[in-house]
């Protein structure tokens, strides 16, 4: 279970310290429910839920943009980038519509940001995201809906689209 919690605060964190620090945060929460918490599908229901929060809470706090530096990036993806400077035309045309869309969803609330992160970094159905954030698959499809509405209305608003 810790791997999965540490995945779905990755994607929202994306430090591994705080990552670290939320997971242990969402987990100290479950225990001190004590015996409010029914049974092992229930804690697991509701781990998922709490880590959830807590991540978007210690987001919020920390107001971070979602880029991360290069030396915190996977291996692959620094390969990935290395064979895209062969063409710096299209590496520079590249980087810059990541910046756009970077600061677009840097302005759109946390929960529109986690939202579009699963789903569309992440690649999470939307049935996968619902599970996650304790909702249906319907309120999930609306949410996203939404967020990508927001995210166009923000690329948009700022000529950037």
């Amino acid at each position: 279970m810790r791997p999965a919690l540490m995945a779905l605060a990755m994607r929202i964190l994306h430090r591994e310290e705080d990552v670290r620090d939320a997971v242990q945060d969402a987990l100290v929460a479950l225990w001190r429910m004590g015996e409010r918490v029914v049974d092992e599908d229930d804690a697991r229901r509701l781990t998922v839920v709490i880590t959830r929060n807590v991540c978007l809470n210690k987001a919020k706090r920390l107001q971070r943009h979602m880029a991360l530096p290069l030396d915190e990036l996977p291996t692959d993806t620094v390969r990935t980038l290395s064979a895209r400077q062969r063409d710096p035309h299209t590496t520079l045309e590249q980087r810059e519509e990541e910046r756009r869309v970077q600061r677009a969803m840097s302005a759109l609330p946390q929960h529109y940001q986690a939202l579009l992160t699963m789903r569309y970094i992440d690649g999470m159905s939307h049935s996968q995201i619902a599970a996650i954030q304790g909702s249906t698959e319907g309120a999930v499809r609306v949410m996203a809906c939404r967020a990508k509405e927001a995210l166009i209305r923000e690329l948009r608003m700022n000529g950037e689209r």
